[in-house]
């Protein structure tokens, strides 16, 4: 993943944060010796002592950001790291960056999974009364003013649903580009794991969509 972004990183005032979200196998270390390596000044380290979530882990990182425009995106190269400059790309030319959020739209994907976030789109989309889309789609960037209004955000996977939904409320505007959702080299994925598991999270979100409608999340 640090080769992938360095082969694109631009010479902007930036910086990349890793999040060590609880790890408990050589993650640290391994990191530690990565980084000891000036190919990769452009990247630290944020520690989260305990995994309580991915939601959890990506607000430890983004709130520890210095930036004016900060963003997130997975750490399993199912994105590529050239889609956040996009993004960023993006957000500058949208003529209201401090009002606008810039986020994935991912392309030629199966069949299975497009209906599943079709699917969850449609009802986050109706239950909450504002217009979403690929709700789950990296990379997202976004101005520190939005940052600073999430103030209640979720520990798991309905992370990405209250960023849009929170952008949304506050009157900002959400552009889409374009991106290609690739194989995951490495490991698989937990949520996905299997069809119990994916049940499983999807339930969660949507019960949070609705809890979060009715303001009791």
């Amino acid at each position: 993943m640090l080769e992938a972004y360095a082969q694109v990183w631009r010479e902007l005032p930036s910086e990349l944060i890793l999040v060590n979200n609880g790890s408990t196998d050589g993650t640290a270390q391994t990191l530690e010796r990565l980084l000891a390596d000036p190919k990769y000044r452009f990247a630290r380290v944020v520690t989260v002592p305990k995994n309580r979530g991915y939601g959890h882990g990506l607000i430890t990182g983004l709130r520890s950001a210095r930036g004016k425009i900060v963003g997130f995106s997975h750490a399993d190269l199912q994105c590529s790291p050239a889609d956040l400059f996009a993004a960023y790309d993006a957000l500058l030319d949208s003529g209201a960056p401090e009002t606008t959020i810039v986020k994935g739209r991912r392309q030629k994907r199966a069949l299975g999974p497009s209906l599943i976030t079709n699917g969850m789109t449609v009802i986050a989309s109706v239950v909450l009364g504002r217009p979403l889309s690929d709700i789950n789609a990296q990379p997202k960037v976004f101005p520190r003013e939005l940052l600073n209004r999430l103030e209640s955000p979720p520990d798991g996977f309905e992370f990405d649903v209250y960023v849009l939904y929170k952008a949304l409320q506050s009157g900002a505007q959400i552009l889409t580009i374009p991106v290609v959702f690739h194989a995951r080299p490495h490991g698989s994925s937990k949520w996905a794991a299997t069809f119990r598991s994916r049940w499983r999270t999807i339930s969660r979100v949507l019960r949070y969509v609705v809890a979060l409608r009715f303001g009791a999340a």
